[in-house]
């Protein structure tokens, strides 16, 4: 149990008018109390109260299974043959919650919350920017165990090249990375392999594409190393390039090194969106950027702060965050080139060290 960043929560918590936070199961909760079980329709989730206090309500199912991983875990739990708003209500009376400001996380169901909302009478409102927050600046342990995380996946960058060719499966090329990684002490490996026309897909989930002869591979992948996530995309042409792809490559390389040499502390996170966008906004491809410049990355993939023009805030040192501009034409072809850029006290550092060089095998 990370009491540490229970304790940060709270500090903020109490700033923010809620009287508690619900914590649903997901990533957040992993991280918060070293698990999370399996979410269904019924019920369940950790209360932290602004005094630092907290318990947890869940189905009677669940019960011996958070009693053996948490041993310490104050539980209530409901059965299924009680009305849950009803038991529900019970238990937040017994920890004076009724009538109160409870935060939700990202996993909380409506469906759920709705209905304990009118029989508590208490009002839910949203709690992710506290968990965005509380680990936004990162120590220098994390911020070392990032730099690690980030050399893994440059490693399978180098040892993937040698790998690809003409006649495999998209999912072969997944499977690589994912033991690359993992032999180099990576944990938890993800990763997008998109070729063809399956690479304008920003978040591809398929992977049963056969690479072709004079195709374009787009990576996105990455790992976790003692919790902390790594990040990268990287492009990768087979059997030669055409003139138009060797275009929009070259944009996209000056867009990510124009947005990373807008990076430094203090900088205004809605200029270096926009020293990234104009590169491509100032070419015929220009609809084709269809995303934010980067996201914070840490504890989890996706995490505070967001690069995009709409987040009016200054980088800080300790923040950590990805520069990834792209260009996605539905349908036909899409590249992005991404870094993780972290700010630290003797200034800016990209993380990733992987050649920019365009790559064809």
């Amino acid at each position: 149990m990370k009491k540490n960043f229970i304790d940060k929560l709270v500090s903020l918590m109490n700033g923010s008018g809620m009287d508690a936070i619900l914590v649903c199961p997901s990533e957040e909760m992993k991280f918060l109390i070293g698990f999370s079980p399996k979410m269904c329709e019924r019920f369940q989730g950790l209360f932290i109260k602004k005094d630092g206090n907290f318990f947890y309500v869940c189905n009677l199912l669940y019960a011996g299974e958070l009693l053996n991983a948490l041993k310490d875990l104050k539980i209530y739990s409901w059965f299924d043959g009680e009305v849950m708003t009803e038991a529900v209500f019970r238990m937040l009376e017994k920890e004076g919650l009724l009538g109160k400001t409870i935060g939700v996380n990202s996993t909380a169901p409506a469906f759920s919350v709705l209905d304990i909302a009118l029989a508590a009478k208490i009002k839910f409102v949203n709690a992710k920017p506290l968990f965005e927050e509380m680990r936004i600046i990162k120590t220098a342990e994390e911020l070392n165990n990032l730099r690690i995380s980030a050399s893994i996946a440059d490693k399978a960058f180098s040892d993937v090249i040698k790998y690809i060719k003409p006649g495999m499966k998209e999912s072969d090329i997944k499977a690589f990375l994912f033991s690359s990684m993992t032999k180099s002490g990576g944990t938890d490996p993800s990763a997008i392999v998109a070729s063809g026309p399956n690479s304008s897909y920003g978040h591809y989930m398929g992977a049963e594409r056969i690479i072709e002869s004079q195709d374009v591979v787009l990576l996105d992948y990455g790992c976790a190393y003692n919790e902390m996530r790594s990040d990268i995309s990287r492009m990768v042409f087979v059997g030669g390039i055409t003139d138009e792809q060797r275009k929009i490559y070259e944009i996209c390389l000056k867009s990510t090194e124009a947005g990373e040499a807008a990076c430094f502390e203090g900088a205004f996170i809605p200029d270096i969106d926009k020293a990234a966008r104009d590169i491509i906004d100032n070419t015929e491809y220009k609809e084709y950027f269809d995303h934010r410049l980067g996201h914070g990355i840490g504890y989890m993939v996706h995490e505070a702060p967001d690069i995009k023009a709409s987040n009016k805030r200054k980088l800080e040192k300790g923040m950590c965050f990805s520069i990834e501009p792209g260009i996605n034409i539905p349908g036909k072809i899409g590249m992005r080139i991404e870094d993780i850029v972290a700010i630290t006290d003797n200034g800016t550092e990209v993380l990733n060290k992987s050649t920019h060089e365009l790559i064809i095998v």
